[in-house]
């Protein structure tokens, strides 16, 4: 009794009914509509936990960053810094004294002239020594160096200023002795 089922309806008298038209268009509607909505992984409320966390992040790292640039720039003096601070103004407040008085006794502009550009070099080595020192804050060679190169200015004034008191005695001499 094998028959192909395709034979069967050959020979049938069943009438044969046209779909209209737009039948596709309308099962795809019904079939839209009775399928269950699939509702989306992603609900409102795990999206705002996920941008609180990121909006914290954000923020803790913006501080951690702000600290730590803060707690990088802040220089810790150390007692040996603090010593030559100390010394370092007393000798520049000399230096310009000595300078101010060395200007007001010379009477000769070439004089102050060549002292001044010796004053300029020394005070040049000193910022060169002062940046190294900037670099290795502890090395006492280099601070020992800086207190020679203020000592070395300070003497250079006072000697001139010696100087320039021996000429002037020695000139008062010779007017007197006209």
């Amino acid at each position: 009794m094998k028959q192909d089922i395709r034979d069967l309806f050959k020979d049938s008298h069943i009438e044969r009914k046209e779909l209209p038209d737009q039948h596709r268009e309308e099962f795809y509607q019904k079939l839209k509509a009775s399928r269950p909505r699939r509702q989306s992984k992603l609900n409102s409320r795990y999206l705002w936990k996920v941008a609180i966390i990121i909006i914290l992040f954000v923020a803790f790292t913006l501080t951690i960053f702000k600290t730590s640039d803060r707690i990088s720039n802040q220089v810790v003096e150390t007692p040996i810094e603090m010593q030559f601070e100390v010394i370092e103004k007393q000798y520049l407040a000399y230096i310009d004294r000595e300078w101010a008085s060395f200007v007001s006794m010379a009477d000769d502009d070439r004089l102050v002239k060549r002292y001044e550009s010796k004053l300029e070099n020394l005070s040049q080595d000193y910022l060169q020594l002062n940046q190294q020192l900037k670099e290795d804050p502890n090395n006492i060679l280099l601070i020992e160096a800086l207190v020679e190169n203020l000592k070395s200015r300070l003497s250079l004034l006072k000697d001139i200023q010696k100087h320039i008191h021996i000429i002037n005695q020695n000139n008062e001499q010779n007017e007197n002795n006209f």
